[in-house]
């Protein structure tokens, strides 16, 4: 292989790479959004049950009650997050 097919290698794998980080943060974005969007349904669901005569002590009984596990679970991914080592930048133009 020429020094040319080397480098030409190199830079597919590295678009690759970038390509699937990409799709990658886009689903996460999307899964983000689409939890969001269920959360806020349940609030709502949740309040009209309320309102049609249901008591909290009800639905609680019948294990109707709020996902707190997801709040947790998220903050906890947050601050591993933030002790990731920082990614070098190898561009030196």
């Amino acid at each position: 292989m020429n020094i040319r097919d080397s480098v030409l290698a190199q830079v597919e794998e590295k678009i690759a790479a970038g390509e699937s980080l990409s799709g990658a943060i886009q689903a996460e974005a999307d899964a983000h959004a689409a939890l969001q969007e269920a959360t806020a349904a349940v609030a709502r669901a949740r309040t009209n049950a309320l309102r049609t005569g249901w008591t909290e002590a009800e639905l609680k009984k019948l294990g109707l009650v709020p996902n707190t596990t997801t709040a947790r679970s998220r903050k906890a991914r947050g601050s591993k997050a933030a002790t990731a080592p920082a990614v070098q930048n190898d561009d030196h133009s």
